[in-house]
């Protein structure tokens, strides 16, 4: 596993960005720094992702793959919750990850660090 932390970008109300937010992800990536779907196959639980935010608790959740990508469930929340959809094509520092909005507003994550876990 690899910790992917990555920075906020862009979000609602935060158009230029705010380096108090940010988005851990636990996963396993490919040789080329692409989302692992064997692994995660191979053994499908959810891998941890962790949100902070200002003046808020931490949210804890899981990367799920779907059959149309990846997703973000909440770890507290049933089956029913709604997922927020996870864009990224490379995970390594510079690059973006989009997260959606179950209300299809997005929020556009930079990546700044990957370590081995």
């Amino acid at each position: 596993m690899v910790r992917v932390t990555s920075l906020l970008a862009q979000g609602p109300g935060s158009p230029s960005g705010n380096t108090d937010i940010g988005l851990e992800l636990n996963v396993k990536l490919t040789a080329q720094s692409h989302l692992d779907t064997h692994a995660y196959e191979a053994d499908p639980r959810p891998w941890p992702v962790r949100r902070y935010w200002p003046d808020q608790p931490e949210w804890h959740g899981g990367l799920v793959a779907l059959e149309e990508g990846w997703a973000l469930c909440s770890k507290d929340s049933g089956d029913n919750a709604p997922l927020w959809a996870l864009g990224a094509r490379v995970f390594r520092p510079g690059e973006y990850i989009t997260l959606r909005r179950p209300d299809g507003e997005e929020l556009v994550f930079r990546i700044v660090n990957v370590e081995q876990d």
